[in-house]
């Protein structure tokens, strides 16, 4: 029996060692060896002073699971059974392309300052429903609308073809007002006024309900270097929980998130991120606070760490492995199936980038998940994804 393995091993290192990709290539010509880079995205019309683009990509995954868990579409580590359930009786495949993305780009000027609208969606809503991601405008330095969190880092998400992508960093698209001062050689910083939704536990047998009294403050500190860049982003807000009957319960919240992205070899590079603060866990859809043993309300603490390298083993081939783990000190007067203690969540792939508006690729995911009350349980998963750019 030939070994497969071995096969794609040795197309990798023919391919990195300089062995004709594109298919015509005549024998004894020098072999290109430049990195096959995307074309630029998306169908371009101009009107006038304005720009409008067409753009996203179709990416079908094919997804095998080898133990239980909840989410079968993405790889989302609190949704992993514990107590024992996940067991041999796991194996299950899936094929869906729920991941696939249309946007449009509009640019041009105003008597303001430049001008943006950008609008995308995907289709990872109930029933493959077509679901909003993005909605924003910006003129000059002011956003308004729905996108990323000004405390996140979307510069420093390293590459995974699941679509939950590790756990442990904020990962959050809600809606804002933002203003943004640039500063020299690409430095700024922002500021917002962004949408509270807390997840909080109520006391055991306590009607009542939660609210958010305040919007979220955030802000982020952008340092570029040579090497690439460094962030600091910031968060507060409040969480209550109103009972039917007596005063509201506050708690205020905050979180701090120091990310870096930083080139190493050639076009290899590394992604570092540390998260910590009371409350923070609700920007990866984690629970902001809970019950303490007196019935009281508490913001959970949470940290949570990440790091991933990125390694291209030639232009068409390219690597990324990575590790993140997460740990929440649940107040004691939660129940304690609730909420998750602590997750983590592994991953590597092999991508190839076959020609410039395509690839495809295979990607390992481990996770593990344990709950309040020490129950743990694990999951592993084995990803097949191809994707095509428009």
């Amino acid at each position: 029996m030939r070994n497969r393995s071995g096969r794609l091993f040795g197309v990798v290192v023919a391919c990195c060692a300089g062995a004709p990709f594109a298919s015509g290539q005549q024998t004894g010509e020098a072999p290109s060896v430049a990195p096959i880079t995307p074309t630029p995205k998306g169908l371009q019309l101009t009107t006038g002073d304005y720009t409008w683009k067409f753009g996203g990509y179709l990416k079908v995954d094919v997804i095998h699971d080898f133990d239980n868990i909840g989410s079968t579409d993405s790889f989302d580590t609190r949704t992993i059974p514990t107590s024992g359930a996940d067991g041999t009786d796991g194996d299950s495949t899936r094929i869906h392309a729920r991941q696939t993305r249309l946007n449009l780009d509009v640019r041009g000027p105003t008597s303001a300052g430049p001008f943006r609208a950008f609008v995308e969606g995907d289709f990872f809503s109930d029933q493959n429903g077509f679901r909003m991601r993005h909605a924003y405008g910006t003129i000059g330095p002011v956003l308004g609308g729905q996108t990323w969190s000004t405390f996140m880092d979307e510069e420093a998400m390293p590459e995974t073809l699941d679509f939950e992508s590790p756990t442990a960093f904020p990962l959050i698209r809600q809606a804002q007002v933002r203003w943004t001062h640039q500063l020299d050689d690409g430095n700024y910083y922002a500021v917002s006024l962004e949408d509270p939704d807390s997840d909080v536990i109520p006391p055991t047998g306590v009607l009542g309900t939660a609210k958010e009294p305040l919007p979220d403050v955030n802000g982020r500190v952008f340092w570029k270097n040579p090497l690439g860049h460094v962030q600091l982003g910031l968060y507060s807000g409040m969480a209550r929980f109103d009972p039917a009957v007596g005063s509201p319960d506050d708690v205020w919240l905050w979180g701090l998130n120091l990310s870096a992205k930083i080139a190493t070899i050639a076009e290899d590079s590394t992604i570092v991120q540390i998260t910590y603060g009371d409350g923070v866990g609700r920007y990866r859809g984690g629970t902001t606070a809970a019950p303490d043993a007196n019935g009281d309300l508490e913001a959970i603490p949470t940290l949570g760490l990440l790091g991933s390298y990125e390694h291209h083993w030639c232009p068409e081939y390219r690597s990324t492995i990575g590790y993140s783990w997460g740990d929440a000190d649940v107040p004691d007067g939660a129940p304690p199936t609730t909420t998750s203690e602590e997750v983590s969540y592994g991953w590597a792939n092999l991508i190839w980038q076959f020609c410039d508006r395509a690839w495809t690729g295979v990607e390992y995911l481990y996770g593990s998940r344990q709950t309040f009350d020490d129950e743990r349980g694990h999951a592993n998963r084995l990803q097949f994804s191809l994707r095509f750019d428009l």
